[in-house]
């Protein structure tokens, strides 16, 4: 057996080697995903996410019995060495080898040897350290790898390729070798058997009150950990409301790598705070401390009121972390070093499937949350709350049952037995043990005025649907009212919850003189109503005008003087006093704005016309009564009861001539009844009665014939072209 180094010397091998470990394979996991693009994202998703819980379900407490059986040095040199060779991928890729194999297989265990190390460091470690000095020593390996990760996400750098994938390979077995320089004495407990070694672990975990209080908090925090994660995401929503998620965005900057200072700041209050109050009543202390603050993220805001989200999640983040460092440094101290493996196996097994099952609260969780106000952070609170109670249930059975075993424990590094169960005999504690959940009930009321301040959700125009419904009814209800307002793009930075105060507010003294009607129509019965009538009024004046016009369209029927093939009336409209028809050929150009049709139609004030693109103009304020002839032959010249008669010739080079406004609407029947072509098109344009409102007509007859003379056959001597065709 190798001799054990120096105390200092372990603690500084073992700690470098697992910062590497904590900083290398997050990064790989990244770079692995793009090492080889013919591996389908679905199936790196599917890894990702189904075989890594699987294998943790599968193998935790195998691993735990494995990592009792032989020497835990071996463990962590061995799943460091595996970690390397599988990085290979990153030479294999350089040699122009098929790489998806060996990136399918570290993907894998991408997930497993990270596990597989953090159980065996957290058995090795009170090898390495006295008990004494356990808790800052889980401190110290929680701290260092935070350091080393916040340059780089400072950076929001992502490593790629096959370099970085071998210099993390090499940093692997750089690993191994400092795990190979960490020595200290183990002795291996005999081996009974897999099933009676793994029932040994769960009966261990289950009797001891400690460990059982430890087991059912990490169960119940896994399971909630949801109604605090969407809290505090809808409180960052709020915050930060209106700013870009970009890289170069400081508060977004801000807001990642605030992520890092719970756990900065939470192991070094562990590291000062446990010799007053012991190890396991440090853990449930700072729980019952910090939740209440959740309450905080109610107030969170955009501006100034940033700080109360920093606050809300920042200080009950602290607590957790403050409470893991102890927990585990607690469960080293009183767990005999034969069963440390299987007791982190049984936890590691318990924690994945609670995990697991806290997924499904994750929708009803952001259901909850969009809500805003107080009540999802309350909820939050509750269950922080609700999940430290184990703990502050067990903690004096701990404390007797640890004062009971601490001698037959293990007292190989000479530790005393308050030194193993990590219980002060201060007054200053017993005050600070027994203050403590009063203040946290205290800081609970002090906090539940947020509700009255709270920020609440922000609903963007983005995240409102188009309206398509029904235009003469008024819209309804609190939603259409949100997204009402923020269409208009008042109110940007005022929530959902405050919006709707105030509407009431404006609906309580409608029809005051502050009272915005359109805006809380919405949410106010009286100004819906008003609004409501005015909408019924214009509707039925323009159903009335609506039907006038088309009497007027009907009583002005033209009686053709020979018998036409086809007859088709319309009564349409223009958006800008155009009517045209545009045949797409090669031998016209491909956009009609080309041609310069618009500038002849207007010099001619009617109709105009160039092969493929035919054009006619009307007045854009009034309906057009459009009546459509086709003749066989050329019917005789009709000029009067109208303004303007005129003739022009017009080439079909695809055998569609269908007239339509070119913003939109149907097109009138193809007039083009003999296919591609020559035509004659004769135009006849009655002017609107501007005093009586009455429509405009238009009379377009089209018959065979090759001229493409232009032909004025009547033109009223009241008015020009231009004036009549409301083009001015």
């Amino acid at each position: 057996m190798a001799s054990p180094s120096p105390a200092r010397l372990r603690l500084a091998l073992f700690a470098l080697a697992a910062v590497i470990v904590c900083v290398a394979y997050p990064l790989i996991e990244p770079a692995l995903w793009t090492a080889d693009q013919r591996i389908s994202s679905n199936l790196l998703k599917m890894i990702d996410g189904v075989v890594e819980p699987v294998a943790i379900l599968v193998l935790a407490l195998p691993l735990g019995v494995l990592i009792d059986r032989v020497r835990r040095r071996s463990v962590l040199v061995v799943s460091a060495l595996v970690g390397a060779a599988l990085t290979s991928v990153a030479a294999t890729g350089a040699l122009g080898a098929p790489t998806w194999p060996l990136v399918l297989a570290m993907i894998s265990a991408g997930g497993v040897l990270p596990t597989v190390t953090a159980l065996g460091q957290d058995a090795y470690l009170p090898s390495v350290v006295p008990r004494a000095r356990l808790l800052p020593a889980n401190a110290l390996l929680i701290l260092l790898p935070c350091i080393a990760v916040v340059p780089m996400t400072l950076t929001l750098t992502v490593w790629q390729g096959s370099a970085f994938l071998f210099a993390a390979g090499l940093a692997l077995a750089v690993v191994a070798a400092l795990f190979r320089g960490v020595s200290a004495a183990e002795r291996p407990p005999p081996r009974t058997g897999l099933w009676r070694e793994t029932a040994e672990g769960i009966r261990f975990t289950a009797r001891h009150p400690a460990l059982r209080a430890i087991a059912l908090y990490l169960l119940l925090s896994s399971v909630l950990y949801e109604l605090g994660d969407e809290a505090a995401d809808e409180a960052r929503a709020t915050a930060f409301f209106g700013l870009s998620a970009t890289p170069i965005e400081y508060p977004w900057r801000l807001a990642i790598t605030s992520a890092y200072g719970p756990v900065v700041l939470g192991a070094l209050l562990a590291v000062l705070l446990h010799r007053r109050l012991g190890a396991f009543r440090l853990a449930w202390w700072a729980l019952l401390v910090s939740a209440p603050f959740t309450l905080l993220l109610a107030l969170s805001g955009p501006g100034a009121e940033r700080i109360w989200y920093v606050l809300g999640s920042g200080v009950p983040a602290t607590g957790t972390v403050i409470a893991a460092v102890a927990l585990l440094s607690h469960r080293q101290a009183v767990t005999p070093d034969r069963l440390l493996g299987r007791t982190g196996g049984l936890l590691l097994l318990l924690t994945t499937v609670a995990e697991e099952a806290g997924d499904l609260l994750e929708g009803p969780a952001e259901r909850l949350a969009e809500l805003g106000g107080v009540a999802p952070p309350a909820l939050a609170a509750v269950a922080a709350l609700a999940a430290a109670a184990p703990l502050l249930w067990a903690r004096r059975s701990a404390a007797a049952h640890d004062a009971d075993t601490a001698d037959d424990s293990r007292q190989a590094d000479g530790t005393s037995p308050d030194q193993a169960t990590d219980w002060p005999p201060s007054a200053i504690a017993g005050a600070v043990r027994r203050a403590g959940p009063p203040l946290a009930v205290l800081a609970l009321l002090a906090t539940l005025p947020a509700a009255d301040l709270a920020y609440g959700r922000i609903t963007t125009a983005d995240q409102c649907a188009p309206r398509y419904g029904d235009a003469a009814r008024v819209p309804t209800g609190e939603r259409a009212f949100i997204c009402g307002v923020r269409r208009s793009g008042r109110f940007a930075a005022v929530s959902d919850r405050d919006l709707l105060a105030y509407g009431r507010a404006m609906c309580a003294i409608y029809p005051g003189p502050h009272a915005d009607e359109g805006l809380i129509a919405p949410i106010c019965p009286p100004a819906a109503a008003r609004i409501q009538a005015a909408i019924d009024a214009e509707e039925a004046e323009y159903r009335a005008q609506e039907a006038a016009n088309q009497k007027a369209c009907d009583r002005s029927r033209h009686r053709p003087l020979i018998r036409p093939v086809r007859v088709a009336r319309e009564r349409t409209w223009t958006d800008y006093g155009v009517l045209e028809s545009f045949e797409y050929d090669e031998s016209v150009p491909s956009d009609p704005f080309d041609d310069g049709l618009l500038d002849t139609a207007q010099d001619d004030g009617l109709v105009a016309a160039v092969p493929g693109h035919v054009m006619i103009l009307s007045h854009s304020d009034y309906d057009i009564c459009v009546t459509t002839e086709i003749y066989r032959t050329r019917p005789p010249v009709e000029v009067k009861g109208w303004h303007r008669v005129v003739e022009i010739g017009y080439r079909s080079p695809t055998g569609h001539i269908e007239f339509k406004d070119p913003m939109g609407g149907d097109a009138l029947p193809n007039l083009a009844f003999r296919g591609k072509g020559h035509y004659r098109i004769r135009v006849h344009y009655r002017k609107p009665d501007g005093e009586a409102g009455t429509p405009q007509h238009l009379l377009i007859m089209v018959f065979p014939g090759r001229s493409d003379r232009v032909v004025e056959h009547h033109r009223s001597s009241r008015a020009g072209g231009r004036e009549r065709a409301g083009l001015r």
